[in-house]
């Protein structure tokens, strides 16, 4: 005997239609997608019946609708209310007597009505023995609740057609007599009350005038006010009159009459009904609100409220809950349209209901609009349904084409997004360094301007700031109502969710175990309170996306493996090197693991068939405390390095260097090594020792011939000053003896400026030796850098006037430096000279001092020929001039800035020249600050 329970699964299996369906085109689409996913020999929707298994949908196989319910595999499922994976049924208990060749494996989930009845499973089979992974199981239970759904929307639909048929016999069954008529006023329909309030069967009613069969002659014409209750008389098939009320309406050109002695009948039979139903009349007032819909707006119908303030009163708002909707579907059926299928969204009991209405006018026969009615019901769970089957098929679909993680990761979020109508979607992923979280995509739907929000540049957060980092820190799901930031949130991470009008934000995180590796996060701009059928939706896709980052992550990693031990090998078959592994084997030689083909180059040809030699066994005698040295090293635990000689199996005696580091790997001890032939490299490094201790006798000998040559240069310079002096001596009695007319005075000024060129030449050369001899003593002491910089200006202004040179100074009174005066007035007089006499006339000369760090700078810049910038690395050697100073026939000794810096460097100073900003040359001299 059957139990209640039992009776109840059974109704609710034959009340869904599908035992007698030839096709279930949504479930066809579900099992063929499990096929494509899973790569199994079919996958069915399997319903068990009293006696029976009926097969809803199949797909990958021809199997037979109905089977004997002995034979099935699914009643088990249906048994045990309860998954059944099987692995082989030969080898299953329960199955093995039953076993089909082409049912080996077989993976099944319960497939639940709304109520919780089990009527049947999603299953999958294959003809082969199959290990069923936890990701093929999860595949198959998340399509499993997709099939549900789709179960549910069917048995919906049948129970409403079931309901219609009820409400028709009801009116059948109903004390009331309910009569339709044609705009000519024939009778159509005509109920059983009416058979017995007027006397008249339905084949003796229907085709004839209504006002000839029930309305005595002196009441003719019929009242035609719509929508409302009529007291009129009637009269039977007996010509007894009758006092009635009469309720008349008008659908699509149809007029519907009742009959009754009162109202109580009529209010009762409406409130019946799940289905809510309003009225108004003629002008807009509100007359009727039945019991459903009184409970889904939680007011009664107001008639004093006007059309305009409806959706206010009655908290009613369009689809996307953003906007209250203006008009509503009964005012706009009131003026004259007809609402099909319009959806709209309440807010009760703290969360948001989704209703479907239909609403027309009441119209009479001549067109006189009597009022207006609607039909309204509540979709809500149906909507939710059908939006996360949507979501979760999306995702599906993304993720049996995505190619990599990062894309069906950015894909899966917006397919979300879309599927649910969500104004963004995110996802975040965790850096390598773990240290913070990144935004990698943000897709947003609808015309709302988000840039506030979401924005181009890279987004980055720490554990704990934002929706992201607050998910990471939780590690867990998080349902945010963005009015109140939450205790555990570091900071709000962007202010601008608030601004742009986000009121919830929902974040999941994708995990690897216990371990989050990224987060998808969802904004939307409604009041919604947390759904757990939402919130399991998003954790759901989490976590398929998370074994999918995993399973992409690993064939990736495991094509890099292979690709980096294809590319080793070719890279170790290509060099010279011998690459080997060996095992250090307790109480016996160590044996070779690994050696890469290439060991011709260390031990000699190796004989066909005899296995490659070690390192000890083919020593030298006279390295063998190297070895053992290295061995030593290498179990120490750190990178060893030896280079001995190997006699190889040809007798050769050859250098190899080799390096190797010991490693543990579980139980067992390793030791990795690359061994290099390097005896041309030795027999190079002895030739070259011979060459370098040649090559350094060599540069000794220079050595000493540049120091007899510097000697002999500062002993002729020496000997030159002497006789230099004589002669200018003289040359000034010759001048000063002369009168300014004498003809040979010329032939006496002469001789004195070319005595004076030749006395500064030697005076240059003879300085120059002493600086690098170390000869000249420097007297730095505190001076004002800006007084000795203006005396050396003032000196030079008369040269400057003779060309028409402008000097400008820009000295900082304050700078001190500690400098020798005089060498410092020196090498500034070489720079100002020089800038002088490379600056074409009416140019401008630009002399500057100040603080640079804990230096002071000076800096002499001219706008004249400037410096060829290939020669400014040779600017300071000895005796160098510019090529175009040169062409240009400007003289000069070629000394005078080797002085100079020769000066600067015995001052621990530096000089740099550079070219000046519109051309010309800058020298820049930088010096240390007075130690005071």
């Amino acid at each position: 005997m059957k139990s209640p329970s039992e009776d109840q699964r059974l109704q609710t299996l034959r009340d869904t239609g599908l035992l007698e369906a030839d096709i279930a085109p949504s479930l066809d689409r579900l099992t063929a997608l499990s096929v494509r996913l899973l790569g199994v020999r079919a996958a069915m929707v399997s319903l068990i019946d009293t006696d029976r298994q009926h097969l809803a949908s199949v797909a990958g196989a021809q199997l037979m609708r109905d089977a004997p319910l002995a034979n099935s595999y699914c009643r088990f499922v249906v048994q045990d209310d309860a998954p059944l994976i099987v692995a082989d049924a030969r080898l299953d208990a329960r199955l093995r007597d039953i076993a089909d060749p082409g049912a080996i494996a077989y993976a099944g989930f319960p497939l639940r009505s709304p109520e919780g009845y089990v009527l049947g499973s999603f299953c999958v089979i294959d003809s082969k023995e199959r290990d069923w992974t936890p990701h093929e199981l999860a595949t198959v239970g998340d399509l499993a609740e997709s099939a549900a759904v789709e179960v549910a929307l069917r048995l919906a639909c049948a129970r409403e057609t079931t309901a219609r048929r009820r409400l028709e016999a009801i009116l059948q069954g109903t004390h009331d007599a309910f009569v339709s008529t044609d705009p000519a006023g024939t009778v159509l329909t005509w109920n059983a009350a009416a058979e017995r309030m007027f006397g008249y069967v339905v084949g003796d009613a229907v085709g004839r005038p209504i006002t000839d069969l029930i309305i005595p002659e002196r009441f003719r014409p019929l009242p035609a006010v719509l929508d409302r209750q009529e007291r009129v008389t009637v009269a039977g098939s007996s010509g007894q009159e009758i006092p009635a009320e009469m309720l008349l309406q008008a659908v699509d050109g149809v007029l519907y009459y009742s009959f009754a002695p009162d109202t109580a009948f009529l209010q009762a039979l409406l409130d019946s009904l799940e289905t809510g139903v309003a009225a108004c009349d003629s002008e807009g007032r509100l007359t009727f609100f039945n019991r459903s819909l009184r409970e889904m707006l939680g007011h009664d119908a107001d008639p004093d409220l006007g059309m305009d303030d409806w959706a206010d009163r009655y908290g009613i708002y369009g689809p996307d809950g953003r906007q209250v909707m203006d008009p509503v579907p009964l005012a706009r059926a009131q003026a004259g349209e007809i609402v099909r299928g319009e959806q709209l969204l309440i807010w009760r009991d703290e969360e948001w209901r989704r209703l479907l209405t239909h609403a027309r006018p009441i119209e009479t026969a001549d067109g006189r609009r009597l009022g207006a009615v609607s039909v309204t019901s509540d979709i809500t769970e149906a909507y939710r349904a059908e939006e996360l089957r949507r979501a979760r098929h999306a995702v599906a679909q993304v993720l049996s084409d995505a190619t990599n993680a990062r894309d069906a990761s950015i894909q899966a979020v917006a397919a979300i997004t879309d599927s649910l109508g969500w104004v963004c979607g995110e996802y975040w992923q965790v850096s390598d360094d773990r240290e913070q979280i990144v935004r990698l995509s943000s897709h947003t739907t609808g015309d709302r301007d988000l840039s506030a929000f979401t924005g181009d540049e890279p987004l980055t957060f720490v554990r704990g700031e934002g929706l992201a980092g607050l998910v990471w820190a939780r590690n867990n799901e998080v349902w945010w109502n963005t009015g109140v930031m939450p205790e555990d949130m570091v900071s709000f991470g962007r202010r601008a969710l608030v601004e742009v009008g986000i009121r919830v934000a929902v974040g999941v995180p994708v995990r690897s175990g216990r371990r989050t590796l990224g987060v998808l996060a969802f904004y939307t701009d409604a009041d919604l309170p947390y759904d757990s059928d939402t919130a399991g939706m998003f954790d759901a896709v989490a976590a398929h996306l998370g074994q999918f980052l995993e399973r992409r992550w690993a064939e990736d990693m495991s094509l890099a493996l292979a690709n980096a031990r294809r590319s080793f090998n070719r890279v170790v078959e290509q060099v010279n090197d011998y690459v080997w592994t060996v095992e250090i084997v307790v109480d016996g030689p160590p044996r070779l693991v690994y050696g890469s083909p290439n060991a011709t180059g260390v031990f000699g040809a190796v004989p066909e068939g005899m296995p490659t030699p070690s390192l000890t066994e083919r020593l030298h005698p006279d390295d063998a405390e190297l070895m053992a040295a290295f061995q030593e090293r290498l179990l120490d635990g750190g990178p060893a390095e030896l280079e001995c000689r190997i006699v190889g199996l040809d007798g050769e005696v050859r250098w190899i260097w080799t390096r190797a580091m010991f490693r543990a790997e579980d139980d067992s001890f390793f030791v990795d090594g690359l061994s290099t032939n390097v005896t041309d490299r030795r027999e190079l490094a002895d030739k070259r020792e011979e060459l370098l201790e040649q090559e350094r006798l060599q540069v000794e000998q220079l050595r000493t011939l540049d120091r007899m040559k510097d000697e002999l240069a500062a002993l002729v310079i020496h000997e030159l000053r002497n006789p230099v002096g004589v002669i200018r001596g003289h040359s000034e009695i010759l001048v000063d003896s002369m009168a300014e007319g004498d003809p040979q005075r010329r032939h006496a000024d002469i001789i004195e400026r070319t005595t004076l060129h030749l006395q500064g030449l030697v005076d240059d050369l003879l300085d120059l030796a002493r600086l690098s001899a170390g000869h000249i003593s420097i007297d730095p002491r505190p001076l004002l850098g800006a007084r000795l910089v203006r005396d050396v200006i003032e000196n030079h202004q008369p040269s400057a006037v003779a060309k028409n040179l402008t000097i400008i100074d820009r000295l900082q009174t304050e700078v001190t430096v500690h400098a020798d005066g005089q060498r410092l007035r020196q090498a500034l007089d070489n720079l100002l000279s020089n800038a002088i006499k490379y600056t074409p006339d009416g140019g401008t000369i630009t002399v500057l001092t100040e603080y640079r760090d804990d230096q002071v700078a000076i800096e002499i810049t001219d706008n004249g020929i400037g410096i060829p910038a290939e020669q400014y690395a040779h600017l300071f050697s000895r005796f160098f001039r510019a090529s175009n100073a040169t062409r240009a026939g400007i003289k000069g000794t070629g000394l005078g800035l080797a002085v100079t810096k020769a000066i600067v460097d015995a001052h621990a100073g530096t000089i740099t020249a550079g070219p000046a900003e519109g051309g010309g040359t800058t020298f820049t001299i930088t010096l240390p600050v007075d130690a005071a």
